[in-house]
């Protein structure tokens, strides 16, 4: 059981492990925020990157194991995630949110245009990397330090991140009882992606697919934009509203019409809707506990 008050503790240097299968921990620290929250951070190397991992544990409570939610670009989403969960879990009766661990998985470069995303996000095969990764070294890595349910680990990916966690479900079924794919950019190998969902072994109890209303139309300030129409004919290339639906559709029919909740977001776009989807996916990681 992790206790209530825990002091900061000094940034401590890990001795590298040389294994090619295992990833050292370059450094972790523990600290304690205003409302007795743990946080944790660990700096860990992958094929010659750093990657950063910001974990939030949420105050004591009666769980000795809880549910997780692992949340890639987390340079992007898991402070908001984190900010939503404090508020919400404080009346999990209204609003679904129960106390979770969220792990937030960043690249140490912040500028998505100057990192290896498509490298670690767009696998197109049945290996990948950056799975192994996930699967043999983070995870493990923060379930060293934090008593994670390992039965009740929720996904969270936004556009190629999003396609990565549906390739996750083929691929890794295994290893996460939910997922949340928030504006999953399917185009980037629509036929390979549908082509294994549709046909692979499929275990996970809950999906959440979330697109914008306006992924495909224009919203009405971009219209007057002198780059618009390059703008609209991106969008009609990659059809992600229709991809979206279609693939709900598919996994609803493998999975039961229960285990999949499909949201258009009305007046979100590709750069919004992350704000607008955390909440529901904090419902969802919620609702995985057995």
């Amino acid at each position: 059981m992790i206790e209530k008050r825990i002091d900061a503790i000094p940034l401590l240097k890990i001795t590298r492990n040389s294994s090619p299968n295992r990833s050292p921990i370059i450094s972790f620290a523990s600290t304690e925020n205003r409302q007795n929250a743990r946080r944790l951070s660990l700096t860990l190397e992958h094929r010659g990157e750093v990657y950063r991992v910001e974990v939030h544990v949420p105050a004591e409570t009666d769980i000795a194991r809880r549910p997780a939610m692992l949340m890639l670009d987390g340079e992007g989403c898991f402070e908001t995630a984190v900010e939503a969960l404090q508020r919400m879990s404080r009346r999990p009766d209204a609003t679904g949110a129960e106390p979770l661990v969220l792990i937030g998985l960043s690249a140490a470069v912040r500028d998505p245009q100057a990192r290896n995303r498509e490298r670690d996000f767009g696998p197109r095969g049945a290996t990948s990397d950056f799975a192994d990764f996930i699967e043999i070294q983070l995870l493990p890595a923060v379930a060293a330090q934090v008593p994670l349910d390992q039965s009740a680990l929720t996904l969270f990916g936004h556009s190629l991140g999003g396609y990565f966690t549906l390739w996750m479900l083929a691929h890794r079924p295994h290893l996460f009882a939910a997922a949340a794919a928030i504006s999953p950019s399917i185009w980037w190998d629509a036929d390979a992606l549908k082509n294994a969902l549709a046909h692979k072994p499929l275990s996970i109890r809950n999906l959440l697919l979330c697109v914008g209303e306006w992924e495909d139309a224009l919203p009405p300030w971009q219209n007057a934009r002198p780059d618009s129409d390059d703008v609209r004919q991106r969008r009609a290339d990659r059809q992600m509203v229709r991809r979206a639906h279609e693939l709900a559709d598919l996994l609803a029919g493998r999975l039961g019409a229960d285990k999949v909740q499909y949201r258009l977001l009305a007046e979100e776009d590709h750069a919004s809707i992350v704000s607008a989807a955390v909440p529901r996916a904090l419902r969802l990681a919620s609702s995985t506990k057995l």
